[in-house]
This record gives structure tokens, sequence and C-alpha cells, in this order.
């Protein structure tokens, strides 16, 4: 069906014929497209900033060789896949910045390269689930002797992926998804392609704020809200996990599950 809708499109564009996207359409493109680029703006230095946090301390917080070496290891491979996803990321900004969507072939293109694009962002999160190991197994020394050792790799571990599956979720939604299903929609539906209807719903508090924001600071206001609301969430995130760790461990202890001395341990291994 993909290749069908491709060939019409490129038997359209063959010739030397007149646009086909009115410039009202066109506008109607750029407005998510522009929002697009503005969020990957913000998230770019974002990233620049808070890259320094992610390597605090390694490989220089154990005097265990073998563990230094493992954890420069694992930085040399955390920095490949930020190079990687961030030349993809600049290629696909550049893109959106050109105004060439005066076609049918310009719109199934842009609609190819944002879903594409979309992919690869979600899986440069997940690619850090196995980084996520490596880290927590740091954490142990990569020992299982003590009892503690167990408890601290597991809770760090899950921590770890549910923070990951948290950003995926949300924070790939308000930034890129929402955008890139709101175009997807607009081309199909000029190209007389029925796709999924868009909902409307009510703005969320994050989406309110950051048209506040943006108007009155322009793009310093959309990282204000983002910064904000970002560490406002991180830090209700770990509430939430704290209270359902909190049940769980008493649950374990009630029922003999969790021995509490091995527990104590491993939440002093902490400081």
């Amino acid at each position: 069906m993909e290749l069908d809708q491709m060939k019409n499109l490129w038997n359209k564009d063959k010739g030397n014929t007149p646009p086909e996207i009115s410039l009202e359409e066109q506008m109607q493109i750029h407005s998510p497209l522009e929002m697009i680029r503005i969020n990957m703006k913000t998230e770019f230095w974002l990233m620049i900033f808070t890259l320094p946090l992610l390597f605090y301390g390694f490989p220089t917080a154990t005097g265990d060789y073998n563990v230094r070496v493992i954890a420069s290891f694992q930085i040399v491979l955390s920095l490949c896949f930020i190079i990687y996803f961030y030349s993809r990321f600049v290629k696909l900004y550049k893109l959106l910045g050109k105004k060439s969507t005066n076609t049918n072939y310009d719109l199934f293109t842009l609609k190819t390269q944002l879903l594409i694009s979309k992919e690869i962002y979600i899986s440069y999160y997940i690619s850090y689930i196995p980084l996520a190991f490596i880290i927590s197994l740091i954490q142990i020394g990569f020992h299982f002797d003590k009892d503690y050792h167990m408890t601290l790799f597991a809770v760090s571990l899950l921590i770890s992926i549910l923070l990951i599956c948290f950003i995926i979720k949300y924070w790939v939604h308000y930034m890129y998804g929402k955008y890139i299903k709101e175009v997807v929609n607009l081309i199909e539906e000029l190209n007389g392609v029925e796709g999924m209807p868009i909902v409307a719903k009510n703005k969320t508090w994050f989406e309110k704020s950051q048209d506040y924001l943006m108007g009155k600071y322009g793009f310093r206001g959309n990282i204000i809200n983002t910064v904000v609301w970002f560490v406002m969430m991180y830090f209700v995130f770990l509430a939430c996990l704290a209270v359902v760790f909190t049940l769980i461990i008493l649950a374990g202890v009630l029922c003999n599950l969790i021995d509490i001395n091995a527990f104590n341990k491993a939440m002093q291994s902490l400081d």
C-alpha cells in the first residue's frame, strides 16, 4: 500500500507541475513542525548542560582497576550512542527548517522521515537499558557475595528501567509525538487517505504553561517550562516510587520474604 502510494506521488511530481499544496495548507503543517524544531533545540541545549552529570564520578569513584576499566568502557559506549543519535537529530532539524513542502512528494518524504526519526528516538532511550544494567553492576563492584548487593542491584536497575519507560511515554509524547501525529494526519488528509482521527482534548498544565512562557519569553520560555516540569515530574516520580517500594518492603517483611537486616545494609551502602 505504501509502495503504491509512493509511486502515485512520484508520477504526479515527475513533470513540471505547479505546487499542489496551497499556502494555507503549508502553514497548517509548518505550525507543528516549528514546535518540533523548538523542542529539538530545547532538548539539545539541555543535553549540553546535563551531559557532564551523567558521567560524574565515573570512573574515579572506585579504586578497583577492573571496575574503572568497565566504567570507562561504559562512558565511551554512551558517548557513541549520543553522537550517533544527535547526528541524526541535527539532520532532521535542518530538514524541518526547509520550506519545500509544496508538493505531495515533499509531504510524503517529510512524513516518512518523521516516523523513522520517532522510532530512532525511542530506540535511543531503550538502548540505555543495557547501559543501566552495567551501571547497576558498577555500583556493587560486580560482587554478589553479600545479600545486600543483590538488593542494591535490583533496586538500582528497577529505578533506571522505570525512569526510562516514564521518559519514553511522556517526554516523547509531549515533546514530539503529538506534533508528529498532527503532521502525519494533515498529510494523509491532504492526500485523501483516511487516518486516525485526532480526539480534541483540553490542554494539560504543561501545555498551558508552555504557551504562557513562550508568549512572554519566546524560546527561553520553552526552556524554562521544560526544565521546571521535568524536575517536578522527576521528584513526583521518585516520590511515587518510594511509596510503592515502601509498601512492597512492608509486605515482604510481614510475609518473611525480605531480610530487614540485609535491606538496612543495602540502604547504608548508598550513603
